[in-house]
């Protein structure tokens, strides 16, 4: 799962479980049918002559470089690049674009309610004959630590990134507190810095990393009969700390984060220093070496989430899965894309903080290329080179997607209430769990 609400582990195989066809009816609906008109007005003649590819990153972060690269490689191949915001509203358009034939024929989907959507609906190609005849692909076969989606002996998705979890820390505000920057820290060692960095005019953080994850790790929505797992301590604790430590000035009011869209514009919070330590990931790095567009005076210290009662899973994922549209007549030249942009390409995906999934790209390019090259004026590099590289992040990818998209619409929502501190923590995580008993019972019967 890539957001702070994400499903942990099950009894079953540590292959995806089967996808509910229903999900996509479920999440578009009737918004798409609004949306539909828009797309249907686009050109939706099939090119042969022009791979259409779309992702959300912006092209000028790294995916022009790589299909200009592409394109000198295969001369007589055009492929164009179309940028839609990873938002609800690029990922409907994308949806009920793909729903409605427009011509796409290489796409990336970033959450796991997309993933689960666009493949158990049959808009993704499998793609498990390149994965088995491409010697390099192999980790994708691994289902101990997976980095595809599979279903069945089908795979409909490639993870393209590791997409590691950390702490960035104003330099300025931690010495000024007299705080030693960690290379390692437990739970209570990490909660006493965000206490003692709060001030009069400024929070700890925004928002406390995702608890609940670090300590259970992959599939932790779920028991391991596959039912609701809320009933853990572990996401009662969570609600509750983050509740008390809104409530004593340390993490900024649910109010203003929601009002403010704090949690969309993360980066500007952190740049005018109205808090200071933000919990994100590599694609944030980029804001931090932009002074044009974001300029600061400070610089920017790296360190690792911390650990819960001796466990240590990092709240990051295996991410960006690049997929092929199964109604795209240009197959052959799709999956030679998908090959490049996973090995030959990798490299080029650096300037967007995209750690490549398969370890293919040095560690010293891979840090020049996602801190930049005046990466001294900003950052603590050091510290990137560890928490990165040396530390060795323990990323999860999860398996089991059943209902994921409403479970995540009933937890949000009852995060949303506890946190504005209208209901208790107690309340909150009973209706979560049995709502999502009911939501995967209700798949279950399907």
């Amino acid at each position: 799962m890539q957001s702070a609400s994400a499903p942990p582990p099950s009894n079953r195989s540590p292959l995806l479980t089967p996808i509910r066809r229903r999900s996509f009816a479920g999440l578009a609906g009737a918004a798409a049918a609004a949306t539909l008109a828009g797309c249907a007005s686009e050109d939706t003649s099939k090119d042969l002559n022009t791979l259409r590819v779309w992702g959300g990153v912006p092209p000028e972060s790294g995916p022009q470089t790589l299909v200009d690269h592409f394109m000198e490689k295969h001369p007589d191949q055009h492929v164009t690049y179309t940028r839609f915001v990873n938002d609800d509203r690029g990922n409907l358009k994308l949806n009920t674009a793909l729903q409605g034939g427009v011509d796409i024929d290489v796409f990336f989907t970033y959450d796991p309610a997309n993933l689960a959507m666009r493949s158990g609906s049959g808009m993704a190609s499998d793609v498990s004959d390149l994965v088995r005849s491409t010697p390099e692909f192999e980790p994708f076969l691994d289902t101990n630590e997976p980095k595809a989606l599979f279903d069945g002996e089908a795979i409909t998705a490639l993870a393209t990134t590791k997409e590691p979890n950390f702490l960035l820390l104003n330099e300025s505000m931690r010495d000024e507190a007299g705080i030693s920057l960690p290379e390692a820290w437990k739970l209570d060692e990490y909660l006493e810095a965000v206490r003692e960095l709060a001030g009069p005019e400024r929070y700890g953080t925004y928002k406390l990393p995702d608890l609940p994850r670090i300590e259970l790790g992959p599939n932790y929505w779920y028991t391991e009969d596959g039912g609701s797992n809320f009933e853990h301590p572990a996401f009662l604790r969570h609600f509750d700390l983050t509740a008390q430590m809104i409530r004593e000035g340390q993490i900024f009011p649910w109010s203003q984060v929601l009002a403010r869209q704090i949690e969309a514009y993360q980066q500007n919070n952190f740049i005018a220093g109205d808090f200071a330590v933000w919990g994100t990931a590599p694609f944030s790095l980029r804001y931090l070496n932009d002074p044009e567009n974001y300029p600061h005076d400070f610089l920017t210290s790296c360190a690792p989430m911390p650990t819960i009662d001796g466990a240590g899973w990092n709240s990051g994922v295996y991410g960006n899965h690049i997929q092929i549209n199964a109604k795209s007549p240009k197959q052959e030249i799709a999956r030679e894309f998908v090959k490049f942009w996973l090995l030959e390409g990798a490299a080029d995906m650096a300037p967007g903080g995209k750690i490549p999934a398969l370890d293919n790209v040095d560690p010293g390019i891979q840090l020049e290329g996602i801190l930049g090259e005046d990466m001294e004026s900003y950052f603590d590099v050091a510290s990137f080179r560890h928490t990165l590289f040396d530390n060795g992040p323990k990323l999860l990818t999860d398996t089991n997607l059943t209902a994921v998209a409403e479970i995540t619409h009933t937890y949000e929502q009852q995060r949303d209430v506890c946190w504005l501190l209208e209901r208790t923590p107690e309340r909150a995580i009973t209706t979560i769990h049995a709502d999502a008993d009911a939501l995967i019972e209700r798949f279950r019967e399907d």
